[in-house]
């Protein structure tokens, strides 16, 4: 449809800074943001309407007003509409690029067909769907899907937004798309469970206490129903499945198959019950938790194999309370740990930070968990398909300890493409005054995602609080996703003030996206393929 030409009252400029040219509407109402199409001398160029204006012809000729009776009076005569287009590439034939020359004056404008803003602008054609073609106002360019690389994925995403803007949303819709590969997510809220009305298999991962446990089995099964029922009435059926432990007896609840029936539908889970053994997580600790001071991570295993072989102990509160026992040392009375610090020649405070980091771990309640008849340990870490790692029950302490060791077991096992979908990031990588805990979850995120990019793994942050989100996680993502959120934080994030003024009251599910993937930074609508609920 045609719109208009390029107006000879302005000059059409190209330079190294901006390209820019001015053109006269007469066919369309075009709004600040709209795409269109300029065609003259066997070129195309698309260009984005940046700014829209109308005058009155008095104003124009500055004839001036003297009352406000007289500018009431006289009617208005409108002259043309003028827009200032932003162009944004150049093309000959199927061959496009930066704007390098000037558009030809009396060129026309036009809306572009169906198809032809993404092929001007050169968006991939494979990848995850993020979602519709937008602009700045939220709607919709028809015809036009955006999808991120997997490549562009695998140097990871930051998706920021207030609660209510559709991030988790978002989030959620990537899961869907990889759900048939391996696609780990991180759950803090209750939210990634759904997935199983749409017909996606849910593996989850449910960290079990010791308080939870002795409830037994019912309780802990009970749990995952109601998390995917969503503050609903539901009916479900459970298969609980145990293992013996061929040496020793114990045995072990090893899963449990739920089917669940709500409001919202019908789903099955395969539910892991998840806890930790010390002889597993003692060895690991200065990994696992980021209380160690920089000198007890370096005597730790020093420590550790000292005091496991004077004590015989086999668990963590074993440990911890011969480290804690009473001893002399020249007729002194103290306890064990300063003994034992004395005669390796350390000093009492790396001995109190190693005694207080054993003592968070059995605080935590997920070490040496025992039920009724049962016990429970790590489940075999096999990321096949869609894994839910559920730590919305935990507190921050709990959740912490979670997140990390099952990122590690992620990296160990990581094959292409393996996406690790981390909702409310900033609980687990926060920017923190304290250097010992900084320098923790830097060496996490490193390892996580610049050296885990080369074995596949693609990390998606996402987090309404980027102030609190380690600067790291912010450096690293390559795709930024950006909806509805504070000036400050867009200010943070880098978006133009030209945007700002859109985000900061954007619509649910409208995001500015910036990703090495476009030549632009672009808009776009998520939309809901899935069961979404929360």
């Amino acid at each position: 449809m045609s719109c208009g030409f390029i107006s000879r009252q302005f000059p059409a400029e190209v330079s190294f800074e901006e390209a820019k040219t001015y053109a006269i509407l007469t066919n369309c109402d075009l709004e600040v943001g709209s795409y269109v199409v300029v065609e003259g001398q066997g070129r195309r160029y698309l260009a984005i309407v940046s700014k829209v204006q109308v005058s009155d012809i008095y104003a124009v000729a500055k004839t001036p007003v003297l009352s406000p009776e007289q500018e009431l009076a006289v009617s208005l005569k409108l002259g043309p509409r003028t827009a200032e287009l932003e162009l944004l590439s150049e093309c000959a034939g199927a061959s496009c690029g930066p704007p390098a020359t000037p558009v030809p004056i009396h060129a026309a404008v036009r809306l572009p067909a169906p198809g032809e803003v993404g092929e001007l602008l050169g968006l991939p054609r494979d990848g995850v769907v993020l979602g519709s073609l937008a602009l700045p106002s939220g709607k919709i360019v028809e015809g036009e899907l955006v999808r991120l690389p997997l490549d562009a994925l695998r140097h990871h995403v930051l998706i920021v937004g207030t609660t209510g803007s559709g991030k988790t949303v978002l989030v959620k819709e990537i899961a869907k798309q990889l759900a048939d590969q391996r696609v780990v997510a991180l759950d803090a809220v209750g939210h990634f469970y759904h997935l199983a009305y749409s017909g996606v298999p849910v593996r989850v991962i449910l960290p079990v206490t010791r308080r939870l446990a002795r409830r037994g089995v019912r309780a802990i099964v009970r749990r995952a129903a109601r998390t995917t029922a969503w503050r609903g009435r539901y009916r479900y059926r459970a298969k609980a499945l145990f293992r013996k432990n061929r040496k020793t007896g114990e045995v072990y609840f090893a899963k449990a198959l739920v089917d669940v029936e709500s409001q919202h539908g019908r789903g099955r889970l395969e539910v892991y019950p998840w806890a930790l053994k010390s002889g597993d997580i003692l060895r690991d600790l200065p990994e696992a938790m980021p209380i160690l001071s920089q000198q007890a991570r370096i005597f730790y295993r020093r420590v550790l194999d000292t005091a496991m072989r004077a004590s015989g102990a086999k668990t963590a509160e074993a440990l911890y309370e011969f480290l804690t026992s009473a001893a002399e040392v020249d007729r002194r009375p103290v306890v064990m740990y300063e003994k034992l610090g004395a005669e390796m020649g350390l000093h009492a405070g790396t001995m109190e930070n190693i005694v207080r980091a054993i003592l968070a771990l059995i605080e935590t309640g997920l070490v040496d968990v025992d039920g009724r008849g049962f016990k429970v340990a790590e489940p075999r870490y096999d990321f096949e398909g869609y894994t839910v790692v559920d730590i919305s029950r935990l507190n921050v302490h709990q959740q912490r300890l979670v997140v990390y060791r099952v990122l590690d077991a992620v990296y160990k096992r990581a094959r292409p493409i393996t996406a690790v979908l981390v909702d409310e990031a900033h609980l687990f990588f926060p920017q923190t005054r304290s250097e010992e805990e900084q320098s923790f979850i830097e060496r996490h995120l490193t390892r996580l995602t610049r050296l885990g990019r080369a074995k596949g793994i693609a990390v998606v942050f996402a987090t309404h609080m980027p102030a609190d989100l380690n600067d790291v996680v912010i450096q690293l993502a390559n795709t930024k996703v950006v909806l509805r959120s504070d000036l400050k934080i867009l200010e943070r994030l880098d978006v133009p003030a030209k945007d700002r003024r859109f985000l900061a009251v954007a619509d649910k599910g409208l995001a500015y996206v910036r990703s090495y993937a476009y030549r632009h930074p672009i808009y776009v609508k998520v939309q809901k393929t899935a069961a979404h609920f929360g």
